[in-house]
């Protein structure tokens, strides 16, 4: 069933509204849709004209909400965002918004949480770094802050 151009539009509008989205999510839920590539550039131009579509809005909440409720390190973020297309301007902007006692704060948070049966202290020191450091914290601070702990 083929839909018309307003269908397609409610479509992609109620898409953008119930969550922020980057242009590349926004790009990818079009080609779902079988319309020729000048109809998806004229959509991507009034959604970002319109204000559905700011890839900075999205970085800036995407690293609130990955610190705040996940719990994810910088360089994990700034992985995602790349993946998701985010360039790398928008990406250190959103990021310089963390605040450093906030996130240092989330990282004791995330170590102390963290369950280690381990007797040894230099082996349980170690695997919880490993953990922190795969949830994308820094392994200088992630150590720094073992280390005063």
């Amino acid at each position: 069933m083929e839909l018309s151009n307003d269908a397609i539009l409610k479509k992609v509008l109620h898409y953008c509204s119930y969550q922020d989205r980057c242009k590349q999510e926004v790009k990818t839920k079009l080609a779902t849709f079988d319309i020729s590539d000048s109809e998806k550039e004229k959509f991507m131009q009034l959604l970002v004209d319109e204000g559905f579509i700011d890839d900075r809005r999205y970085a800036s909440t995407f690293v609130r909400s990955k610190i705040h409720l996940k719990k994810w390190g910088v360089n994990k973020i700034k992985m995602s965002l790349k993946m998701k297309g985010i360039d790398d301007e928008t990406i250190k902007n959103a990021l310089s918004e963390i605040d450093p006692e906030i996130y240092r704060e989330e990282l004791i948070k995330v170590l102390k949480a963290k369950k280690i049966n381990e007797p040894d202290p230099y082996k349980r020191k170690a695997k919880l770094a490993q953990y922190a450091i795969q949830k994308g914290y820094e392994p200088g601070l992630v150590w720094e802050t073992l280390h005063k702990s």
